[in-house]
Parts: structure tokens; C-alpha cells; sequence
């Protein structure tokens, strides 16, 4: 049945998202950043990682390098938490030690992270790794802030861990609360201030006051769990040479 113009017209005042064209978003959305603070973006210590990856499905390496943010990391992961900050800064200074130059090779490395969506999310964009392929290993007795690095063709292996009088107790007691099930609709917005709160002091510093690295000498890598699911292969003519 048709619908009568007077109705359609009702429709888009009230949602005028829906008179958007189809054929692309607009220019409002593709702008937008209001999910990302201006906090965040400004922060001194906000981490920015500049990223190797190869030029297609059989290609070699690209000869420049890409710029990641935390703004990119919350359009993959969803929303700004406390998890996914702390995992940035946390990864930044275990690949400090890796990469000295300052570029990560995502085509040469694998990670073992907690089962935290936030913590394990940024660890698969931010490495690469994939547990499908078996180099994004999920270690349930791993914390947040708690990760392996291993640069595979070199085996150079480092543990990050969270200095533990960073974490706020706070945050700890708040999350255990709605863990309970026995909590308000003010407890979860307090537990988004003190997680976010948590996150800023995070890029307010340098991240090695935040974290411990140490390398692992002879570090053997975990049977993977997904290996039925075959091997990654994109990344095998990385290092064909140009004619």
C-alpha cells in the first residue's frame, strides 16, 4: 500500500536521518567525534602508532606507513573505555622495545592478551594477529594491561604488565558491584566517570610510568586453539622484490 505524502513527510521531520541519501553518508557522520573526547584527542601522552602493512592480498610491503589513533581504535572496538586506553598505552611501550624505529610491522607479530573484549580487541588491531590464524593467543589467568609481544621472524618476545598501583580501586569495586546484579542505573554511570577518569590520567603521562616491560628470552609460543582454521597467507610475498 502506498504510503500518502503528508504521512512521509511527517516521517522525515521527526527522523531526518532517514531523508539521507542512499548512496552515501553525510557529511556530519563522516566528521562526527563526539565518541572520541577532546580530552583524549589532546592528551600529551595519547599514543599514535605508525603502522607496516602489505599492498594487497599477494603484495609486498607498502613502502609508507599508516597512522593509527585512538579515534581509530573506537570506531573498531565500539566505545571509549578504560580497557581499550589502558591496552593502547600499554602496547605502545612493549612495541617501543620492538620496533626502536618507531613503525610496527603488523605483518610479523603475535600477541597472547586477556579475554577482555577491549584489552583483546586492541591487541588484534594493533598487532594484526588474528585468533583464527593462531597468533592472537587468549590467556583467561591474564589481567587487563597484561600482554605477550612476539616479532616473529626475529622471535624478540616482550611482557607488558600493569604497574598495579595505577589501576584505581575504585574502578575495581565499582565493576564487581554491577557484576552482582545488584545495582542502579546511577551505579552504571558512575562506573563510565571513573573508568574514563581512569583513562585520562593514562595519556596524561608517559605510558612506561604506567607499565612494565621485560623481555622473554626462549618465550615458546602456545599451542593455538584455532588451528583446524589454517594458517594467515596474505602476508607470505611481503618481502617479493619490485622489478
Amino acid at each position: 500500500m502506498k504510503m500518502p505524502v503528508v504521512v512521509t513527510l511527517l516521517i522525515l521531520s521527526v527522523n531526518p536521518a532517514l531523508a539521507e541519501p542512499s548512496g552515501g553518508a553525510s557529511e556530519a557522520a563522516t566528521t562526527a567525534t563526539w565518541y572520541a573526547p577532546k580530552w583524549l584527542l589532546d592528551a600529551p601522552h595519547a599514543p599514535v602508532f605508525q603502522v607496516r602493512d602489505t599492498l594487497h592480498k599477494y603484495g609486498r610491503y607498502a613502502d609508507k606507513t599508516k597512522a593509527i589513533t585512538l579515534k581509530d581504535l573506537i570506531k573498531f572496538h565500539g566505545h571509549l573505555c578504560g580497557g581499550l586506553v589502558e591496552a593502547s598505552v600499554a602496547l605502545k611501550v612493549g612495541f617501543d622495545v620492538l620496533f626502536p624505529d618507531g613503525v610496527v610491522d603488523r605483518t610479523d607479530l603475535r600477541v597472547v592478551s586477556s579475554n577482555s573484549a577491549c584489552g583483546g580487541d586492541t591487541a588484534a588491531y594493533l598487532t594484526g594477529a588474528r585468533t583464527r590464524f593462531g597468533t592472537h593467543y587468549i590467556d583467561k589467568s591474564f589481567k587487563g594491561g597484561d600482554f605477550i609481544v612476539q616479532q616473529v621472524s626475529t622471535g624478540k618476545t616482550v611482557r607488558v604488565r600493569r604497574n598495579p598501583a595505577i589501576y584505581p580501586a575504585e574502578v575495581k569495586a565499582q565493576m564487581k558491584k554491577i557484576q552482582s546484579g545488584k545495582f542502579t542505573s546511577e551505579d552504571i554511570d558512575r562506573f563510565g566517570t571513573l573508568q574514563w577518569g581512569y583513562a585520562r590520567r593514562l595519556v596524561q603521562k608517559p605510558p612506561a610510568e604506567s607499565f612494565i616491560v621485560k623481555e622473554v628470552s626462549n618465550y615458546q609460543w602456545p599451542q593455538p586453539p584455532c588451528q583446524d582454521l589454517g594458517r594467515r597467507t596474505d602476508n607470505d610475498y611481503k618481502a617479493v622484490p619490485a622489478k
